[in-house]
């Protein structure tokens, strides 16, 4: 495992450094304040197959995605819809890690024409297409997409698994149309969750999350990699009582699991509420 001294954002050497959790070390730019792991794994795309998204871990990967789907895809018809009120765009979509095409298959529920997905897990990749959704295996440097083409590319929850983010950013932009919008999901550093739950911040993930970003941060890797119009939130997911009951267990076993049977028994673990849950949303046009 090879160390990552410079800052990936503007490459100065001045650092600090601070213990995320324990057996858990991170550096922090002294000059422009991004966050990333220092020793990130040889190959940061290997763990990415099927026991990523089935597991029993409440913490690291999905633990059950199978069972988050319909959750995850009230969150991301949500996202599209709101995509296309602010961009008028409903075409040419590429939706990098795409996982088991949930966001796909939601865009083409609602009409949205040419999309394609792209996702580094061979297991990901053959279900989403056996799902009926175009998805091609590989990254951004592995595949190689015709420059100009796409209306909309949608990042989300991905850039924080990327040792170079510019480089990643500055690939999304070549793909671009003029015009074209880039949307981007990820964990917020120096957000409320983490400045609450400290080294209990559930989006400390050694070995998986490898960039952290804050609202000045992800602007400027935006704005380095050649976008504008840069904006950049807090944003939310929209989850079931049974999810946030069923995460939470990971804090506290015996009263959330408590909490859960109750919301089961009562008929109210099924109920949709808008979570903010410690990340941001970040967009950015060419």
């Amino acid at each position: 495992m090879s160390s990552h001294s410079n800052c990936p954002l503007c490459h100065s050497q001045k650092h600090s450094s601070f213990w995320a959790m324990p057996g858990y070390k991170l550096f922090r730019c002294s000059g422009c304040s991004l966050v990333w792991d220092p020793f990130p794994p040889e190959n940061t795309t290997a763990q990415y197959q099927e026991n990523y998204f089935i597991n029993n871990n409440p913490k690291g990967g999905y633990a059950n995605y199978f069972e988050g789907m319909k959750i995850n895809s009230i969150t991301f018809k949500d996202r599209l819809e709101r995509i296309q009120k602010k961009t008028a765009i409903n075409s040419d979509l590429l939706d990098i890690g795409s996982a088991l095409g949930d966001c796909l298959l939601q865009a083409k529920s609602l009409g949205w024409k040419n999309i394609l997905g792209l996702d580094t897990s061979d297991f990901a990749c053959q279900s989403a297409q056996k799902r009926g959704v175009e998805t091609l295996c590989g990254t951004l440097d592995t595949v190689k997409l015709p420059v100009n083409s796409f209306s909309l590319v949608l990042a989300q929850d991905v850039i924080e698994h990327v040792t170079d983010p510019l480089a990643f950013l500055k690939n999304i932009h070549t793909l671009l149309k003029p015009g074209g919008y880039l949307f981007i999901v990820t964990p917020e550093m120096d957000g409320f969750w983490l400045k609450f739950l400290h080294r209990f911040w559930y989006h400390y993930k050694q070995n998986e999350h490898l960039i952290y970003f804050s609202q000045s941060t992800i602007k400027l890797a935006l704005k380095k990699a050649g976008f504008t119009q840069i904006e950049a939130r807090p944003t939310y997911h929209i989850m079931s009582i049974e999810y946030i009951f069923s995460r939470l267990i990971y804090y506290s076993p015996h009263l959330f699991g408590l909490l859960l049977a109750i919301s089961k028994k009562l008929g109210l673990s099924q109920i949709p509420l808008k979570v903010f849950a410690g990340e941001l949303e970040a967009w950015a046009q060419k």
